[in-house]
């Protein structure tokens, strides 16, 4: 879809989709998208998702997994390694208790900036094959994160969404206070994910179902100039996320 369609598209969505679609009956495979903010506790991503998806015709239901601090900390979210550990732990057990009562439908996991490591040590935890797919944004963790374990327990793609003008947050900031994993340096969403040495042809393979996409201009038109915080708003969403969610 070209960019000036899939801009009007968004739009249209936006604007007569949701009572439409939002009065259909449920599907049986409908699953669960599992939406997990930045640090800080006000990332808009999990409204954005609640209003965005039912418009577009996403059958899933969308839960905001709560995991900060609180409002406005986002240094003790960024750096309490053991918090993360332990809400990472819940969610993984709350995916695999849906998937033992539901085997049949689908998990989605979207998350931005911090929340990307959370969702990613969740997915190292899960078995092979739980996930479905796996969406992040402007991800706060290294280029180098080992993604071996989070595209073993996913069915579809890893799809990256990063950009190299996000450079206060994901260069300057992830420089002085650290990454997710706590590597002081650039981060994943600001270059993308490197592809780690000397990889065997399984893990290679493993490899070829993580999808970057790099900022690019046509994302103007979805009010996305690259920066750290507009690719969670609505219209970002119903144009680049919707098609993932499906």
């Amino acid at each position: 879809m070209s960019p000036g369609r899939r801009w009007l598209f968004a739009l249209l969505m936006l604007a007569l989709g949701g009572p439409a679609h939002a009065q259909q009956p449920e599907p049986a495979r409908a699953g669960v998208i599992v939406v997990v903010g930045g640090v800080g506790g006000w990332d808009p991503l999990p409204r954005s998702a609640e209003l965005v998806f039912p418009w577009a015709g996403v059958r899933h239901k969308v839960y905001d997994f709560v995991w900060t601090h609180g409002w406005g900390q986002l240094f003790r979210d960024l750096q309490d390694t053991p918090h993360v550990m332990r809400k990472a732990c819940e969610l993984a057990s709350e995916i695999v208790a849906f998937k033992e009562t539901h085997p049949d439908r689908p998990v989605y996991l979207l998350a931005k900036s911090g929340g990307a490591g959370l969702v990613l040590l969740a997915a190292e935890q899960l078995p092979p094959n739980t996930l479905e797919r796996i969406v992040l944004l402007s991800a706060a963790v290294s280029p180098g994160y080992d993604l071996r374990g989070a595209l073993r327990a996913t069915r579809g793609e890893i799809v990256s969404f990063y950009s190299p003008f996000d450079r206060i947050i994901l260069y300057v900031g992830t420089s002085w206070f650290g990454t997710m994993d706590r590597v002081y340096g650039p981060s994943a969403g600001l270059l993308g994910f490197q592809v780690p040495p000397d990889l065997g042809d399984e893990e290679l393979a493993m490899y070829g179902r993580l999808i970057q996409v790099r900022w690019n201009p046509s994302m103007l038109l979805l009010g996305y100039a690259g920066m750290h915080s507009c690719n969670s708003l609505p219209l970002f969403l119903a144009g680049e996320i919707v098609p993932w969610m499906r």
